[in-house]
C-alpha cells in the first residue's frame, strides 16, 4: 500500500495560459485536493519538462537550520506548446519521491509556484521533514527516485490530470540523497555499571533489547537490569562507548544531563557533559530503563521485586529453608509481578501460619534477624495489604484455620498485595465454546490430582465460522462460574489468550489439556496423531486412528491388537499416552500412563473428551 503523503508543502502553481506567465516565486497558493481525477484537455505532446534535479542531492548543501538557509531544490523546466492551453486555465504541479524505482512506499509535495519563471522546484525543508516523518528518519545515503505529474486547473476548481492517471508522469530521475544528519543512533546499546560492575564485558551481558526494525523508524530500546545493591550507579553506552571503556577511555560512555537521581530526563556523552553524570537509584532489585535515542531521552522504574519468594513456615520449617519456593509466569516481573504459592490444609486441626521472603530476607534468617520478612499491614484478612517487618514494627503473621483441601497464596510485588483463597476442587471443570455453538457444556476436564490438576482432551472446532474460541465453567450452562482467559495467570502451548475468550492458536483439532486450578495456569498440546502401539506390532511404529467430529472419537480398523498388551499415545511420543485403570481389561476408565490394554480385537474406537461420560474410554471390537 502506497504510504503516499498528499500535501505536505504547497500546491505548485504554474501560471500557464496560452504560455508561461511570470509571477514571483512562492508558495503560497493552494487548490483543493481532489481524487480520481479525469484526464485534461492538455495534451502530453503538447507539454514537456526537462528533469533539472542535480544527480547528487546533499540537504546540507541545502539548509543551514542556524543561519535560516532553506534553498530550494530544483525538479525540472517546464514548457507548453503556443496555443495548446485551454481557456481560463493554469498548471500545477505535484513531485512524488521515493526509495523505490516502482514508488510502493512513496510521498508527495507540492512544488513552487512559477511566477516569471518556468522552473519547478522544490524547498529542501519540506522534503527533509515529509522523508524523516513518512519514509525513514534513516541519515544514510540512498537512491531517490523523482517524478513529477503535472494537473491543469480551469476556473479555479475544475482539476484534471496532463495524461493518463498513475500512468504519464514528468522529469522522471534517480539521484542519490542524503538527508540532514540530525541524530546519530547506533544498532546496539548497553547498560555499564548495576548488577553486573563497572567492565566492558559485564556490559556486554547488559544489552538493551529492540525490535527488529530499523532503528531511526524505531528509536527505542529497553532493558531491566538487577540493581546489584541497594545502592546502584550506572552508565549507558554503544559498542563505540563500550570498545572504550576496554581500552581505558570512560568518556565516551552516556550520562544525564540532569541530576543523577532524575527517573526520566536526557542525556549526551560525557565528553559534552564535562563529567561523569552517571545515573543512581537507590533500593531498588530490579531497575527498567527506556531509551528514546531519537530524543537522547531516558525513563528509568525502579521497583523492589526479587526473582523468587519463598514461604517460611506453614507445611514447611521456619528456617532459611528455600525449598518451597513461589510459582511464576517467568515473564518479566515488571509485566508479571505476580507470584503464588499453593498448600495442603489440614482438615482443621489447628490454625496454619506462615509468613514470605525474597533470599535476602531468608538468608538474615541464619542471623536471627526476621524483620526482613513479610507481613501484612493492618487488621489480618484474606486479602490486604504487605510490608517488610521492619516497616511495619511488628511480626503481622499471616495465617489460615486450615480447613479447606487447599490453599492459594498470591502475591503482587508491584502493588504489595496480597490474596488468600482456599481452594475446594470441583470434580470436573466443563468446556463451552464455538465447537457447541456457545450452548452446551458437555466437553470436560476431570480432576486427576487433589492438588487442583484437571486434565483430559478437548475438540476444539469452529462449524459457525466463530472462531476456535472458548471458555471454562465450573457447573455446566452457569456464566457466573466462568474461567476465562484473564482467569489464568499464564496460557501456553497450543492454547493463547484470544480477548476474553481463550483461543486454540493451533487452529481446530483435539487438544490434550493441563488446567492448573490451584496455580491458574493451562497448557495444551494438540494431537497430530492419536496411535495405537504395543505387542502386535513389535511396540515399534504406531497405528494412527482418524478423528470422527460426529461421535467425538478417534477410529481405527484393521488393528489387530492381542492380548499381550497395547496403548494409545499421540503424537509418537509416550509423554502422553492412556491405559486401563487398575488392570488391562478397565477400558470404561482409561488414564494417564494406564496399565497396558489386554483385550483383543480390530475396530476400536476412543472417546476422550468425557462428552457422553465421566470418563475417557474406548471399544474394542
Amino acid at each position: 500500500m502506497n504510504k503516499k503523503m498528499k500535501k505536505l508543502g504547497l500546491y505548485t502553481m504554474a501560471l500557464l495560459s496560452m504560455g508561461l506567465v511570470a509571477c514571483n516565486q512562492d508558495f503560497d497558493t493552494e487548490f483543493v485536493p481532489q481524487t480520481n481525477l479525469p484526464e485534461s484537455l492538455l495534451q502530453m505532446s503538447d507539454v514537456s519538462v526537462t528533469a533539472t534535479a542535480p544527480s547528487t542531492i546533499n540537504l546540507a548543501d541545502f539548509i543551514d537550520e542556524e543561519a535560516g538557509v532553506d534553498k530550494v531544490i530544483p525538479i525540472g523546466t517546464v514548457s507548453v506548446k503556443e496555443g495548446a492551453m485551454p481557456a481560463n486555465t493554469i498548471l500545477k504541479a505535484e513531485v512524488e519521491f521515493s526509495k523505490s524505482p516502482d514508488f510502493d512506499d512513496s510521498i508527495i509535495l507540492d512544488a513552487n509556484s512559477l511566477d516569471g519563471s518556468n522552473e519547478i522546484s522544490v524547498k529542501a525543508s519540506d522534503l527533509q521533514d515529509a522523508y524523516f516523518n513518512n519514509i525513514t528518519r534513516n541519515p544514510a545515503e540512498t537512491p531517490l527516485y523523482i517524478r513529477t505529474e503535472l494537473h491543469t486547473v480551469t476556473a479555479g476548481t475544475a482539476e484534471a490530470i496532463v495524461g493518463k492517471p498513475g500512468a504519464n508522469y514528468f522529469a522522471e530521475r534517480n539521484v542519490q540523497f542524503t538527508p540532514l544528519f540530525k541524530v546519530q543512533i547506533a544498532p546496539a546499546y548497553y547498560v555499564i555499571g548495576a548488577g553486573a560492575g563497572w567492565s566492558a564485558d559485564g556490559a556486554r551481558t547488559q544489552k538493551f533489547q529492540h525490535s527488529d526494525e530499523d532503528v531511526y523508524d524505531d528509536p527505542i530500546f529497553t532493558i531491566v537490569v538487577d540493581a546489584g545493591g541497594d545502592d546502584c550507579w550506572f552508565a549507558i553506552g554503544d559498542d563505540t562507548a563500550i570498545d572504550a571503556v576496554a581500552a581505558g577511555d570512560w568518556n565516551q560512555l552516556f550520562g544525564t544531563k540532569g541530576a543523577s537521581e532524575d527517573l526520566t530526563g536526557t542525556m549526551d556523552r560525557r565528553t559534552a557533559l564535562g563529567g561523569e553524570h552517571s545515573f543512581h537509584v537507590t533500593g531498588a532489585k530490579k531497575i527498567r530503563i527506556t531509551l528514546d535515542m531519537m530524543e537522547y531521552s531516558y525513563k528509568i522504574e525502579p521497583v523492589d521485586i526479587a526473582d523468587a519468594y519463598y514461604l517460611v513456615g506453614g507445611p514447611g520449617s521456619w528456617s532459611s529453608d528455600k525449598s518451597l519456593k513461589f510459582s511464576h509466569s517467568g515473564a518479566d516481573v515488571f509485566d508479571d509481578p505476580v507470584f503464588t504459592y499453593v498448600f495442603e490444609g489440614n482438615g482443621g486441626t489447628g490454625d496454619i501460619w506462615f509468613t514470605f521472603g525474597d533470599a535476602d530476607a531468608l538468608d538474615a534468617i541464619d542471623s536471627n534477624n526476621w524483620n526482613k520478612l513479610f507481613g501484612y499491614v493492618g487488621d489480618f484478612d484474606l486479602s490486604g495489604s504487605f510490608d517488610r517487618r521492619d516497616a511495619i514494627g511488628a511480626e503481622n503473621t499471616f495465617h489460615v484455620d486450615g480447613s479447606a483441601k487447599f490453599y492459594r497464596f498470591q502475591v503482587n510485588m508491584m502493588t504489595k498485595t496480597y490474596t488468600i483463597t482456599p481452594l475446594d476442587f470441583d470434580p470436573y471443570v466443563y468446556f463451552i465454546g464455538a465447537t457447541d455453538g456457545w450452548s452446551n457444556a458437555e466437553q470436560k476436564l476431570a480432576l486427576t490430582d487433589e492438588s487442583g490438576i484437571y486434565s483430559g482432551y478437548l475438540y476444539v472446532a469452529d462449524p459457525n465460522g466463530w472462531g476456535v474460541e472458548f471458555k471454562f465453567q465450573k457447573e455446566p450452562g452457569n456464566w457466573d462460574t466462568q474461567l476465562n482467559s484473564n482467569t489464568f495467570t499464564s496460557i501456553t502451548g497450543g492454547f493463547e489468550k484470544g480477548g476474553d475468550n481463550i483461543k486454540a492458536a493451533d487452529g481446530e483439532g483435539v487438544y490434550y489439556v493441563t488446567l492448573d486450578m490451584a496455580n491458574l495456569t493451562l497448557n495444551a498440546v494438540k494431537v497430530e496423531k492419536m496411535g495405537i502401539i504395543g505387542d502386535f506390532n513389535g511396540w515399534g511404529g504406531d497405528v494412527e486412528m482418524t478423528w470422527n467430529a460426529t461421535d467425538y472419537c478417534f477410529e481405527a480398523t484393521n488393528a489387530g491388537v492381542n492380548a499381550n498388551g497395547w496403548k494409545f499415545r499421540i503424537n509418537s511420543d509416550w509423554g502422553i499416552n492412556l491405559g486401563g485403570n487398575g488392570n488391562g481389561t478397565n477400558i470404561n476408565d482409561l488414564v494417564a500412563n494406564g496399565e497396558n490394554i489386554s483385550l483383543v480385537g480390530n475396530t476400536i474406537k476412543l472417546y476422550p473428551t468425557r462428552k457422553n461420560s465421566d470418563n475417557i474410554y474406548c471399544t474394542v471390537e
